[in-house]
């Protein structure tokens, strides 16, 4: 009895010290126009900033799969969902609507996203940072400019609308992390937009990393070993101050 007790108590100890960023939460969120989007919840299991992350237009939720965990881990709540058409969402990507009716239905879906995210328990939101590569940073530059909670944009490969732009050159408080490759096809002049948003940034830490190559978004990871290591340290300082 008293082994079987022990090996009660023992489990028990196990699972309270497994860290919750361990055990992330998909969530259904569901769109004006009735659309079902999914989207990854994965909490620090304390009170904290944070980040929205939303993927590029060849990819899904899980593109975050490496970067998302040492965030949540460092005390970082995240969200990562899948646009319409992506992953497990419904509705339907660009292929379909065509990409500018795509953007904007996405807008407001982007929207839903922050709002729910915001208003978990624990989450700072004064401190919250938004990013993505590709489209997923067109449309979370945008989300910036609407979004006075968010402090920190992260824009790999995606070029800003000039309203964008302009909010970041108008803003102190919103610091900026933009990469980018000279050669990239996807986007062409992508590189030279992201370092002149940066330029103009009004914040002191906006930073830009701009390489050779041809890569676009995520794969810029595989090509240049510094940035993925760059890209947490800068969001965990403008974040948590580490």
């Amino acid at each position: 009895m008293r082994f079987n007790n022990l090996i009660a108590a023992t489990a028990l100890v196990l699972t309270t010290l497994v860290p919750a960023w361990a055990k992330p939460m998909d969530v259904d969120l569901e769109a004006a126009d009735g659309v079902t989007l999914k989207a990854t919840y994965m909490s620090p299991g304390q009170p904290g900033p944070a980040m929205l992350l939303i993927h590029q237009c060849n990819m899904d939720r899980s593109s975050w799969s490496v970067i998302a965990p040492q965030l949540v881990e460092a005390g970082v709540h995240v969200l990562t969902m899948d646009l319409r058409g992506f992953g497990d969402s419904g509705g339907e990507n660009f292929r379909t609507s065509g990409f500018p009716a795509f953007l904007k239905t996405s807008t407001a879906d982007v929207d839903m996203a922050y709002a729910y995210l915001v208003s978990q328990s624990g989450v700072d939101a004064t401190r919250v940072a938004v990013g993505g590569a590709s489209c997923g940073a067109m449309l979370t530059a945008s989300l910036a400019s609407r979004q006075t909670g968010v402090t920190a944009l992260m824009l790999l490969s995606g070029p800003p609308s000039d309203e964008a732009v302009a909010h970041m050159a108008a803003t102190s408080g919103l610091a900026v992390f933009a990469a980018a490759t000279k050669g990239d096809t996807v986007t062409p002049g992508v590189a030279e937009k992201l370092q002149g948003a940066v330029d103009g940034s009004a914040h002191p830490h906006s930073t830009a990393m701009i390489y050779e190559g041809t890569e676009h978004g995520l794969p810029m990871f595989e090509k240049n070993a510094d940035l993925q290591g760059a890209l947490v340290a800068w969001l965990k300082t403008e974040l948590l101050g580490n």
